[in-house]
């Protein structure tokens, strides 16, 4: 990755990690998850936060959407993503998001070919509240030393390869602010990695996260809260460490909502047919708009008429199942 100067509104004095790639004092592009006080958060956390749709793209992170939609950083770029230890191609479709002002972000939606066999994610329709809870997963280094002194700074050394990786902090006072570390504008919160006040898995961005996700529970619904961006560093700190007072900064999905619902919801839902013992399973994409299903037994007529079958929701595909008749039937996707 391409280090970038890092120019960071509110905090001038911060040297950022977004890349994780050192020049001079800054870096460039969050990382993989140190954790304070373990290095085997390497499976799903019992939290139930949204693991399964955090996969690893390029160098970097990404978070499924749904309807084949992944979200990642502009700097990591769009392409093939592997999720569930399966790897799905690009169809070449993006959408990098912009700011209130039209101006780039270091944001970008890309699809994939084929459907991940996973839901549609929940997306915060707001900034996390100041001390919210929050789970960050990404693919990059962890802890690779128990807690030492890294000069005048107490911390962790990255370990020697990435992982998937997760661990938990609580959001900084003060809500959003924009920062740029080369790839656009964009509006984020923070968290802090603490000494004192410590969550259960205390945690810091560290290289290959950037693009992976940040979840905060809603009631009993874990949602998309942040898209891990940055890392605010400390004066001289050496390269691939982890040191507490170190920031994470994420991308504020709330603040871009509209935009990525508006890009799913506008996905041409493709209507796939499988035989299914004595009878055929009809299923669809969920991108959040409402669909009928329409049935037609000559294509030369106009003589379409509505199917009401029950549907069910699974791995973000709504699907129906109809027996098996001796008359050809064509289908059709209409929207309600």
């Amino acid at each position: 990755m391409n280090p970038h100067r890092a120019r960071l509104r509110n905090y001038p004095w911060v040297p950022v990690l977004m890349s994780l790639v050192a020049w001079g004092g800054l870096m460039s592009s969050a990382s993989a998850i140190v954790v304070a006080n373990s290095s085997t958060n390497t499976n799903a956390p019992s939290s139930g936060s949204l693991w399964s749709h955090v996969g690893r793209v390029n160098s970097g992170s990404g978070v499924y959407l749904g309807a084949g939609w992944v979200l990642t950083a502009w700097h990591i770029g769009a392409g093939p993503a592997t999720f569930g230890g399966i790897q799905f191609p690009w169809d070449g479709s993006s959408l990098r998001l912009t700011n209130s002002d039209g101006s780039n972000t270091d944001m970008v939606l890309f699809r994939l070919r084929n459907l991940p066999p996973l839901p549609r994610i929940p997306l915060a329709t707001s900034t996390p509240a100041a001390f919210a809870q929050v789970d960050m997963i990404g693919y990059g280094h962890i802890a690779g030393s128990s807690q030492t002194n890294i000069g005048p700074y107490t911390g962790f050394y990255w370990s020697a390869q990435p992982f998937k990786s997760w661990g938990n902090n609580r959001v900084n006072t003060g809500g959003t602010t924009v920062i740029n570390v080369g790839a656009g504008n964009i509006t984020v919160f923070s968290t802090t990695f603490d000494a004192l006040l410590k969550t259960s898995a205390e945690a810091q961005a560290a290289a290959g996260d950037s693009g992976g996700g940040v979840f905060l529970k809603n009631g009993s619904v874990w949602q998309l809260a942040g898209m891990l961006n940055a890392i605010g560093n400390s004066a001289n700190q050496p390269d691939g460490t982890a040191v507490y007072n170190n920031r994470t900064y994420s991308a504020d999905i709330a603040t871009y909502r509209a935009q990525i619902e508006a890009c799913i919801a506008a996905t041409s839902p493709v209507l796939s047919v499988k035989r299914f013992n004595d009878g055929v399973t009809l299923c669809w994409p969920d991108t959040g708009v409402t669909y009928e299903l329409w049935l037609n037994h000559n294509l030369a007529s106009t003589n379409w008429g509505l199917l009401a079958p029950a549907l069910t929701l699974t791995n973000g595909q709504f699907c129906a199942f109809l027996p098996i008749t001796n008359t050809a039937v064509f289908f059709r996707l209409q929207k309600q």
